[in-house]
């Protein structure tokens, strides 16, 4: 009985985490397009793929993927939580709505991999080019009897 309700517990904890990474992936692309990820300069360094806290509240405030200010930077806060978004410099743990610059972890190649994330980040992958591919072909083709990765 105990082990069952451990395995439930890593289950959830393993879904949770699955559910943060989708998300931020999700908020990533959509800064991406809505430019709000850019190379910037800070004291003569140019940091790349970086935005700035103040301006990514006010894009989730204003696009209500956030009630308010306080709500966003929790959304934040808890990103940072699961190593999904950072300060560029590394100095703070605490996420805050200043003209501070953050950066994706996917972005400057410091997301720290595991299996599970690798295999997600894979199917991220392969969503992506389904999504850039102008055709309307499936990813998977079933030739005898088996499922095959064509891309």
């Amino acid at each position: 009985m105990e082990r069952t309700s451990s395995i439930r517990r890593k289950a959830m904890a393993r879904q949770h985490k699955t559910e943060v990474m989708i998300a931020g992936e999700q908020l990533r692309m959509r800064l991406h397009d809505g430019k709000l990820i850019k190379d910037r300069r800070h004291h003569l360094r140019t940091y790349p793929n970086c935005f700035v806290a103040q301006e990514l509240i006010d894009w989730l405030v204003s696009h209500k993927e956030a009630l308010d200010r306080a709500t966003a930077v929790c959304l934040m806060q808890h990103l940072m939580d699961h190593d999904i978004v950072h300060h560029v410099c590394d100095k703070s743990p605490e996420f805050k709505d200043a003209k501070l610059l953050y950066r994706f972890r996917k972005d400057d190649g410091t997301f720290p991999f595991n299996t599970e994330v690798k295999i997600f980040m894979r199917g991220q992958q392969l969503y992506e080019k389904d999504q850039t591919n102008s055709s309307k072909r499936s990813i998977l083709t079933l030739k005898d009897g088996l499922i095959r990765d064509y891309l």
